[in-house]
């Protein structure tokens, strides 16, 4: 077992050293997927612990050999981010197990932030107080953070969190941040790094304006392009979440030849063989699959709006 602790929370040690004996067991459940997430209250601290899945045995040997663990680069990651001037949760600790030689799970140990919650409301276009300043905040916020070269790969409504001031300024800071890349920023990969952060497109659109004005960039252009980038991942995500759902129910053959694949050859036969005509069989029958396996998943709207379907 491999212990790295921040020298300022010497004092948790003991529990730090114990985590892979007492993760299953204790704490409180705040987030459970592919990762699982846990609250402790250690010395009258809350601590947030996050357990890293086992991962494949080409990864295991990969993180024993020649790469950091994704609990290593939070952690590290996390100082670098303080140091170039900007917030997440502090670094408590990391912990890496290994089994047979080989690297078998890791754990990231920081500080809880209870008094920040992510901006998924906002972004969703949810009906939040002063959102239109909190939107403008966040714009600058992430136009600054490009500038300090910090680039967060799952920029996503769940990774950042949003504080109230009391000088009704607002506070954002990251988190999930093992995977990050300190860089120069091009124009393209800016704006391109939005492209998950919005299930509105009239928010997204306000985001991409007031970026466009921190950087003093044609706000309609930036604008379009921050839609054409987010239209295009969230159209991906629509089939990637219909495929997972109809794996769960009927298999992974139903999956791979049901009816999302006949669903694309339709559209695709419709929209280059007959000129994206909306009437006739084919465009029922393509409609009614759409809503029958792929409308739930289609959470930004972008298939429903792309070739107007009734649902």
């Amino acid at each position: 077992m491999k212990v790295v602790i921040n020298p300022a929370y010497l004092f948790l040690s003991d529990f730090i050293n114990n985590l892979p004996d007492c993760f299953e067991s204790e704490g409180e459940v705040i987030y459970e997927g592919r990762n699982t997430i846990k609250r402790f209250s250690i010395k009258n601290m809350d601590i947030a612990v996050k357990s890293f899945k086992v991962p494949l045995l080409v990864n295991r040997f990969t993180y024993t050999y020649f790469r950091k663990s994704k609990a290593a680069r939070s952690y590290y990651y996390a100082f670098e981010i303080k140091r170039r001037g900007f917030l997440t949760p502090d670094p408590i600790a990391y912990v890496e197990t290994y089994k047979g030689g080989l690297f078998k799970g890791s754990y990231f140990v920081s500080v809880y932030d209870s008094a920040s919650e992510t901006v998924r409301s906002l972004m969703a276009g949810e009906n939040v107080p002063d959102a239109e300043n909190k939107l403008r905040s966040f714009a600058f916020f992430t136009a600054a953070l490009h500038e300090a070269e910090i680039y967060h790969i799952d920029y996503s409504p769940g990774n950042v969190l949003i504080k109230n001031m009391p000088d009704n300024t607002y506070q954002f800071s990251l988190i999930d941040i093992n995977r990050m890349h300190f860089k120069s920023v091009s124009k393209e990969e800016a704006l391109k790094n939005l492209d998950r952060m919005c299930l509105s497109r009239r928010i997204s659109s306000d985001i991409a304006r007031y970026y466009a004005q921190y950087k003093g960039w044609n706000a309609k252009n930036t604008a379009d392009k921050v839609n054409n980038y987010s239209d295009h991942f969230f159209e991906l995500k629509a089939f990637s979440f219909a495929r997972k759902k109809l794996k769960r129910s009927k298999g992974i053959c139903y999956t791979l030849f049901g009816p999302i694949l006949l669903y694309q050859l339709l559209c695709k036969f419709r929209v280059f063989f007959l000129n994206g005509k909306s009437k006739g069989r084919l465009y029922i029958k393509e409609t009614d699959l759409y809503n029958k396996y792929i409308h739930e998943s289609d959470v930004r709207g972008v298939l429903q709006s792309k070739y107007n379907y009734p649902v």
